[in-house]
């Protein structure tokens, strides 16, 4: 026993150890499926309620197919701002970039301002000047900008040097005098001795500086960079040098409350984030988690064409925080987020803004992470002395208990206290554990079975072997008790074919027919006994109990029957020897379990209801049917299939009578020959039993002109035609009695 303390809890620790390892080392797969633990978790609330304060005015497909195609002239962005100004909205943040000038020439104004002016005194260089003046559009937007007194704009930022050198200009002093007014508002530093670096920046792409100096401040648009692509955080600042500058979304933010945006940098990174009195959590590297409300178009969305065309309500903007941004796909301003893959980038800040006026955050604080390294440890060590006192099957089902509650406990601090806990790890650590201490237990601990499974596997069915290394008391002799259906099953005229084949022909076709056979009886959770030539012998209910054996030994049997039809019509065509098969079922009591000797054992069955069954099969020669059943098996299966009644019979070494009946198809699955047969052969076994034998002749002959076939009609037919010759008994009871087996 002491040795088994210290191998299991030697393993348990060791394993929680490396696990740990692998966690700080943050493993590249790893962190991925903590990614996707992650998402699944965000996706899995769904649609959360918003504060509609914030709207989204959508460049989408409409406002393209009205407007025109993208980009759209300053002009009309100007006339578009200034819309939203007359709406009175409190803040319009502008997500899109100006980089160059506006190359087209606004038409319209063109028109208006020839219309307003005589241009036959001007000299050609004054003509040029005024052109040149009228159709700026960037001046026409720059003015729309300084006018609203609420606008914000975008601008992108490079973090990467080498990719700064190559596709822009090197961040410069006239790039900071631009963003001079969008910088943190308060900036507190507790860093002086070893000054902290936060997503420095080398280089940024911004408006026109026309346009730049129009607005009242600007916020950067770039979020922090994933494995997979997926937008889950943006970061809470940017530096170069001393300056601090703010996300587009704190940006906006901060125009419509006009309150102070204030950042505290401590030696180990961010400290903290704050609007006025309201604190914005970050994660340990200075990000915000943005904490989605749902799939895309959660926000409200406007068309800008709705609002260009004065479509849009008169207080519907009054007071709103206004986004303004391309959703239409061919604008290309498209993200990949936890809900979906083509999510508009405007509604990423949009999601932003809420969660801070909602103050509904998502956080990953550095004390988390010494969470998961407890958890991590715990876990494992706590499964490893679980594994001390229980087998294996039930420190799986503990196993399963522990992680279900871990994971139930991550998602309620997820959805309800906003702290994104390790989901990954931690699993993975138990799960780690747990195969360690089971693979100890098969190396060292199993002897016992693994001695068993050689010693008998030589010669005792694999199955049997499995129970057996389960429970050694198997392998005493003996069976139970049980309610059960049999199945047997054989192929008429087998001993003909057999002698008209080659051994190898034979074999062929009786594995192939054998193996069909097989594999419906198993389809439906049958047992098969064993085979005896072509014979196959089978029972329903055990190992595996089950209440509807009868119905499934039915519906096999139909089964079995159509798919030999099939296989009949392919032997035609390959020129080959075609099977029919006769089916006998019965359902009652009888004996199963491992028989035999001492050295040698089956699992099989054996009783008088067996012995019914076996005896059935062979009755169908009488009547020229392929599936028989018994009364007792008709009883249990009389709403799943369709039956006519053949006979009461008396078999062989019986004295009791059985109704015997047979199987047509499915409840309901007739077909239209067979529904216009019953009637006349029900008819004609009532007359039968009253000893109306020309009533029956004629009923019978009825059912032969429509299936010559029909076997239990031509059995009746000379039954009859015996009688009507030579009477039964005045003490006949209508009961056949079977003269062979």
């Amino acid at each position: 026993m002491k040795k088994a303390w210290v191998n299991s809890l030697t393993i348990s620790i060791a394993l929680s150890l490396l696990s740990l390892f692998i966690y700080t080392e943050d493993s590249r797969l790893f962190h991925l499926l903590e990614l996707k633990a992650y998402d699944l978790k965000v996706a899995s609330r769904g649609l959360r309620t918003i504060s509609n304060q914030v709207v989204i005015v959508a460049i989408d497909e409409l406002s393209l197919r009205e407007q025109g195609r993208w980009p759209w002239p300053r002009s009309k962005l100007a006339q578009l701002l200034d819309k939203l100004v007359e709406h009175n909205a409190a803040v319009v943040g502008i997500d899109i970039f100006f980089p160059e000038k506006d190359p087209y020439v606004p038409f319209d104004f063109l028109r208006d301002a020839f219309k307003n002016i005589d241009t036959s005194k001007m000299t050609q260089q004054e003509l040029v000047s005024w052109l040149e003046q009228v159709s700026d559009s960037d001046s026409r937007f720059a003015e729309s900008l300084l006018q609203s007194d609420r606008s914000v704009l975008s601008y992108y930022v490079y973090q990467d040097r080498s990719q700064a050198d190559r596709t822009v200009e090197e961040l410069n002093q006239n790039h900071l005098d631009q963003l001079e007014f969008s910088q943190y508002s308060v900036v507190q530093r507790f860093d002086q001795e070893n000054p902290v670096t936060i997503h420095p920046i080398f280089g940024v792409g911004m408006s026109i500086p026309k346009l730049m100096d129009g607005a009242n401040s600007a916020g950067f648009v770039t979020y922090s960079p994933e494995i997979d692509g997926v937008v889950r955080r943006v970061p809470a600042v940017v530096n170069h040098g001393d300056y601090q500058f703010p996300p587009f979304g704190l940006q906006v933010l901060q125009q419509a409350t006009r309150l102070p945006l204030s950042i505290a940098i401590a030696p180990f990174g961010i400290d903290r984030v704050k609007l006025g009195e309201t604190e914005i959590p970050t994660t340990g590297v200075g990000e915000l988690l943005v904490n989605y409300y749902g799939p895309k178009n959660t926000f409200q969305h406007i068309s800008a064409t709705d609002v260009l065309n004065d479509k849009v309500p008169a207080n519907s903007l009054q007071g709103k925080i206004v986004l303004l941004g391309a959703t239409a796909a061919s604008a290309f301003d498209l993200r990949t987020t936890p809900y979906e893959s083509l999510y508009p980038g405007v509604e990423v800040h949009a999601n932003l803004i809420e969660n801070i006026i909602q103050q509904d955050f998502l956080s990953r604080p550095p004390w988390i992470q010494l969470v998961d390294i407890c958890v991590i440890l715990i876990s494992g060590f706590m499964l490893g002395l679980i594994g001390l006192y229980f087998r294996a099957l039930a420190t799986f089902f503990l196993l399963g208990a522990g992680i279900s509650s871990y994971l139930l406990t991550d998602y309620y601090l997820f959805v309800e206290k906003g702290l994104w806990l390790n989901s990954v790890y931690p699993v993975f650590t138990q799960l780690f554990v747990y195969t360690g201490i089971t693979l100890h237990r098969f190396v060292f601990e199993e002897k016992e079975k693994r001695f068993i499974k050689g010693a008998f596997s030589q010669y005792l069915a694999p199955t049997v072997v499995d129970q057996v290394v389960k429970n050694p008391k198997l392998l005493k002799l003996g069976g139970e008790r049980k309610v059960l259906t049999a199945f047997f099953s054989d192929v008429a005229g087998f001993s003909t074919i057999s002698e008209a084949l080659t051994p190898e022909q034979l074999t062929s076709l009786l594995n192939e027919y054998l193996t069909e056979m097989t594999d419906i009886i198993m389809g439906y959770e049958g047992t098969v006994d064993k085979f005896e030539g072509d014979a196959i012998i089978a029972f329903f209910g055990a190992p595996i109990p089950f209440e509807d054996h009868a119905r499934r030994a039915c519906l096999a049997s139909l089964d079995m029957q159509e798919r030999l039809a099939e296989m009949r019509a392919v032997w035609k065509e390959q020129g080959r020897h075609e099977l029919t098969m006769r089916i006998g079922l019965n359902t009652g009591p009888m004996v199963v379990g491992n028989m035999g000797s001492k050295s040698r054992m089956d699992y099989t069955m054996m009783g008088d209801s067996v012995n019914l069954a076996a005896r059935l099969e062979g009755v169908n020669k009488q009547y020229g049917t392929h599936t028989m059943i018994s009364q007792f098996t008709y009883e249990v299966v009389k709403d799943a299939v369709e039956v006519r009644e053949l006979d009461r019979i008396r078999v062989m070494g019986k004295a009791e009578p059985v109704i015997i009946y047979e199987l047509l198809g499915k409840k309901n699955k007739l077909s239209d020959s067979m529904k216009t047969i019953l009637p006349l052969f029900n008819e004609g076994i009532g007359c039968y039993k009253t000893r109306e034998w020309k009533k029956g002749i004629d009923c019978f002959e009825n059912v032969l002109t429509i299936d010559e076939s029909d076997g239990p009609s031509n059995t009746y037919l000379l039954r009859c035609r015996d009688f009507l010759k030579h009477p039964p008994p005045s003490d006949w009871d209508g009961v056949y009695s079977m003269t062979s087996k």
